[in-house]
């Protein structure tokens, strides 16, 4: 399992990308350890913010983020559930139908 740098990501998202620090503390306080294939994608983005082109399950990261209108890493995570065996394919694929639905804001 592949463990981000949480520090070196906070201070991505907050110095650079400018997000409020306390939605970055509460964001990353619980993020899970992440599975070895996702690891390149991440390493990517740390060193020059390019999201990678990873497929899991049919949906890629870029699909992901635009579908769910969601941050790389947010998509990562969620892509990372696809992944985990501990949980029940059922569960999984329930999870991946609501990743390739498109969410509206009014």
């Amino acid at each position: 399992m592949y463990q981000i740098d949480k520090d070196r990501v906070r201070k991505i998202l907050v110095d650079e990308m400018k997000f409020p620090e306390f939605d970055v503390d509460l964001f990353l306080k619980d993020f899970p350890p992440l599975h070895d294939s996702l690891s390149s994608a991440v390493e990517q983005w740390l060193q020059d913010r390019t999201v990678a082109d990873i497929v899991v399950e049919g949906l890629s990261i870029k699909d992901v983020m635009r579908k769910r209108r969601s941050h790389f890493l947010a998509a990562i995570r969620d892509l990372n559930i696809l992944l985990d065996e501990s949980i029940p394919a059922e569960r999984r694929q329930r999870f991946k139908e609501t990743l390739e639905k498109p969410v509206y804001y009014r």
